[in-house]
């Protein structure tokens, strides 16, 4: 058992510290690219994010057939719950009519994308803290796979968050004046992000549960993200021209291959 102030605070620091700078990084890049490539981007980081969660719930317990029982209609159950509940609360902000959304609700849109992403967080800190809890190693880093785990998770939380400050960058770029405000903005959302990770983690090192429910409800809450995503990319008011397009393809696959080279210390 690893003691939990000494697994918890570098939990924190190693999810907090990247989230913030994966922020910072794209609304950073925002100088020098459009929005809507930058949203490009954190669309294919969104793909391999979609496969990784919803297997982290056993995609729904599909292998199961018909004979899943109480907890594959509880799993599937949680992702209908999870993806209706943001398209619910969210209904009044054009989510269909993107271009009508941008710069008029402030961080409201960046702000519930956050939660959406960030709900995963609660099945993937259970994890950890159910793992810190029962492992027989006294080092933190032996006990999550080495160094090679920790640069993969390092990796992960500055990569997921880039699907945050892509939508701020096309929602909300006008809410902040200056850069001490914009920091704080993104500040906000990083403590956002984390907080289920912490929720998750906390709980999850006294009491024994399956975090797969979790990660069915965080993949269920992570569409309303894939859809505020893609909506820039389908701008009536312009011409696209096959340029814009390949450009747009090539920055999916680039967002889709970063996280994928994350995941590769992970798997080693």
């Amino acid at each position: 058992m690893i003691g939990f102030a000494d697994s918890f605070l570098p939990w924190i620091a190693i999810t907090l510290i990247p989230a913030f700078m994966g922020l910072l990084i794209i609304v950073m890049a925002g100088n020098f690219l459009k929005a809507k490539y930058l949203a490009a981007f954190a669309i294919g980081i969104f793909l391999w994010f979609f496969v990784d969660t919803i297997g982290g719930a056993a995609g729904l317990d599909v292998n199961s057939g018909f004979s899943g029982g109480g907890g594959q209609l509880a799993l599937s159950g949680l992702f209908v719950i999870g993806l209706l509940f943001f398209f619910t609360i969210d209904r009044n902000r054009n989510i269909f009519s993107p271009q009508l959304a941008i710069g008029k609700y402030g961080l409201a849109i960046p702000w519930l994308v956050t939660v959406a992403v960030g709900i995963h967080g609660l099945g993937e800190g259970a994890a950890f803290g159910g793992s810190a809890a029962l492992t027989s190693s006294t080092s933190l880093l032996d006990a999550f796979g080495g160094y090679s785990g920790g640069v993969a998770y390092v990796l992960h939380k500055a990569l997921e968050p880039m699907m945050i400050s892509a939508c701020y960058c096309v929602y909300a770029e006008e809410h902040a004046k200056g850069a001490t405000s914009r920091l704080r903005d993104l500040l906000l959302l990083s403590i956002t992000f984390v907080i289920p990770s912490l929720l998750g983690a906390a709980t999850g090192y006294y009491l024994t549960y399956d975090s797969s429910f979790f990660y069915a409800l965080g993949t269920g809450t992570s569409v309303y993200a894939l859809i505020r995503l893609a909506g820039p990319l389908f701008d009536n008011t312009q011409t696209a021209n096959s340029k814009k397009s390949i450009k747009i393809a090539v920055l999916i696959a680039l967002g889709l291959l970063a996280i994928y080279f994350a995941g590769l210390f992970h798997s080693g």
